[in-house]
């Protein structure tokens, strides 16, 4: 046997063992092979320009800033839809809200069976997953699906001594909650193994409103610090649609009706306003000290652990917010203060240090992107794009413009909306209501004060991007009335569920719900109402109650004069079906922390006339139709979720008024028939 061949070859793989080169090698393979740690700081509320890294003038946030340093600022970072829930379950799920059916925030939750968040992919490749913080969606902090630790709470939360659910067991918690947070979150950290990968999404409170700053920085930034006066707000509104010319003449945010809007006088422009000056502004960037704190604390203890090197960290916001610019508080609108928001990712290695990003991102990339990251295939199902390949200074294909889209929730008159943002031009629409455009240069008019559309020098231009909306629409099979994929479209069995009529002098009735008569007349197939003390009345079911939607209420009635034909209420929810001035009309109660009211009038009077009346009361919407013609259908402010817990009374009126503004008093008049249903939706 030849010895020569055998000693080079052990020679051979002495030197591959002793040569420190050959080591680095392997062991740059063998770290390119392990996952990242995903580290996903998601605030609430904070805008874009927010941070000392952006040039803000008074703001500091040092801990953020040399986590920007240590990544990529993302220049042009946007939302799909400008309030919290629909937000976060974009980011979770990687689609548009009109597809996971997130559209308030009140009950809307996306459903994991139809659209999984991304945590499912990371679970199934070896990830351990927690939810830290503020969920929201649904309105209560029990575990979801897909997380393997969770920590929440009920709703928005609050700042100090926050109730926690501790994987679905309540705990108390002491102290201010932006810290608590920050502490469980590392504590999840160093209890994972090195050689496990992980992702935890650190939800802050923080810097939602009403603002409440940690004790320590209630002077932060100075005791001084005057909040800052925007370019836009001595804005006159002369180009602006008319809905928000309307608003600030009359604040129907909380009660919102018909008739009114009938006699409202809107003014071509808006006179000059007097400055708030108010220092909502500089408590909300308080809040955000505690924040930044906590980003330091976060890095140290990864840096401590010796994984920082391996971790993809993101920190970012749900949206934009108003800092009265165009007069406006909140969000909401489709003007860049709403839907533009602060994005930092950095993963040393992969992403180049204190680098910036121009192309436009949005939260509907977030998903795809950290699965990218982890070597996981991307669900065709995700409507994103992985931003990787953009950190790689590759010539890869980006988008030149991405949808925006908002419905009514909570705030009246701020309609429903749709918008197309392009790097240079933006376009406005509201298609539930009959009101302009808003087109914009966004590189001529930053500040989105005047509006092209209405100007015919730039018509072919608002054409342009008018197709371009519409095809960006269609691509994402967008549609005005989106019902919550948590939800069954049909809350209840369809079917008659009440039926009252008369018969030869008897009031008959085709179902087997009882009812009591108080003081009525019966002539034919007639019942009378004297106005005062007739009534019928059905007693409360849980299957029979208007949240149990869709509620549909019809009625053929004469009145004499006004009053209440029926109405069905508890002190959170209820409905009236009346006349008043001789007019028709259907008013709703949906309260949360405040009452909201919202009533449709038919515009002329019915008194001594047969008439029909059709109600139609949904989870979101309201419908009114009279003798078949469609009188309105409106969005609720709130979902019409909560149990009345009362009877359906005709002709008379319950202890609960629905609303202040309408006839609290009986019927008088006749009716002939009266059925309640639940009609079938497919």
């Amino acid at each position: 046997m030849d010895k020569k061949p055998l000693f080079s070859t052990i020679l051979f793989l002495l030197i591959l063992l002793l040569n420190p080169c050959a080591r680095a090698d392997d062991d740059t393979a063998s770290n390119s092979l392990k996952r990242p740690d995903v580290v996903f700081i998601l605030l609430d509320d904070l805008r874009w320009d927010g941070l000392s890294f952006k040039g803000h003038p008074y703001v500091k946030t040092p801990h953020i800033d040399a986590l920007r340093s240590r990544g990529a600022s993302m220049r042009n970072a946007f939302v799909t839809t400008s309030i919290c829930c629909p937000s976060r379950a974009t980011f979770l799920t990687g689609v548009y809200a009109s597809q996971h059916g997130v559209i308030d925030n009140e009950t809307s939750e996306y459903n994991p069976k139809i659209t999984p968040p991304l945590t499912k992919h990371l679970q199934a490749a070896g990830y351990k997953t927690a939810m830290i913080g503020k969920w929201h969606m649904g309105q209560n902090g029990q575990p979801r699906p897909y997380f393997d630790h969770w920590i929440s709470f009920k709703g928005q939360g609050k700042y100090l001594d926050q109730l926690f659910n501790v994987n679905g067991r309540q705990v108390k918690g002491a102290g201010y909650t932006t810290d608590l947070l920050n502490k469980k979150a590392i504590k999840f950290i160093e209890q994972q193994p090195i050689d496990q990968p992980y992702f935890v999404m650190l939800s802050h409170k923080a810097v939602h409103e009403p603002f409440q700053p940690a004790a320590r920085h209630k002077e932060v930034f100075g005791a001084d610090t005057q909040p800052l006066k925007p370019k836009s707000w001595s804005s006159d509104f002369k180009n602006k649609p008319a809905w928000q010319r309307r608003q600030e003449v009359r604040d129907v945010r909380w009660d919102w009706r018909t008739r009114d809007a009938e006699s409202d006088s809107i003014p071509d422009s808006l006179p000059p306003a007097e400055w708030k000056n108010d220092q909502k502004s500089v408590e909300q960037y308080r809040c955000l000290a505690a924040v930044d704190e906590g980003v330091g604390q976060l890095m140290e203890a990864l840096k401590k652990r010796g994984t920082l090197e391996n971790t993809l960290v993101i920190f970012t916001s749900d949206n934009g917010y108003f800092h009265w610019e165009h007069r406006r508080w909140d969000k909401r609108l489709a003007y860049e203060e709403s839907l533009r928001i602060p994005m930092v990712l950095a993963y040393p290695n992969k992403i180049e240090a204190n680098s910036t990003i121009d192309q436009m991102v949005a939260n509907i990339d977030f998903a795809p992107t950290v699965l990218d990251f982890a070597g996981i295939k991307i669900p065709k199902q995700m409507q994103g794009m992985s931003m990787k390949p953009l950190f790689a200074n590759q010539d890869v294909h980006w988008r030149d413009e991405f949808f925006y889209e908002y419905w009514v929730d909570l705030v009246h008159e701020i309609p429903t909306m749709v918008a197309l943002r392009t790097k240079q031009h933006k376009l406005i629409q509201y298609p539930e209501i009959d009101d302009v455009d808003e087109l914009y240069d966004l590189l001529k008019d930053p500040y989105e004060l005047n509006n092209l559309a209405i100007d015919p020098t730039y018509s072919e231009l608002h054409g342009l991007m008018q197709q371009r909306l519409k095809s960006a629409a269609e691509r994402l099979n967008w549609q005005a009335q989106v019902f919550p994929k948590n939800l069954d479209r049909v809350r209840g069995e369809p079917g008659l569920l009440m039926d009252l009529s008369a018969n030869q002098n008897k009031i008959v009735s085709k179902t087997d719900q009882k009812f009591k008569v108080q003081n009525i007349l019966v002539k034919g197939d007639q019942i009378l109402f004297d106005g005062k003390t007739s009534r019928i009345e059905f007693p409360f079911q849980i299957n029979d109650d208007p949240s149990t939607w869709p509620y549909e209420i019809a009625v053929w009635v004469k009145p004499d004069q006004d009053g209440v034909i029926a109405m069905q209420s508890g002190k959170r929810n209820g409905f009236k079906l009346f006349v008043q001035d001789g007019r028709p009309g259907i008013a709703t109660l949906c309260k949360t922390w405040i009452a909201l009211n919202t009533t449709l009038d038919a515009a002329e009077s019915i008194l001594g006339k047969w008439t029909h009346l059709k109600v139609r009361i949904d989870y979101n919407r309201l419908t009114f139709w009279v003798n078949e013609e469609l009188i309105e259908s409106r969005a609720l402010p709130q979902p019409f979720k909560g149990r009345t817990n009362a009877p359906l009374i005709v002709g008379g009126v319950g202890d609960h008024k629905v609303s202040e503004k309408v006839p609290h008093y009986g019927f008088q008049g006749q009716l002939r028939e009266l059925q309640v249903k639940r009609p079938k939706i497919e």
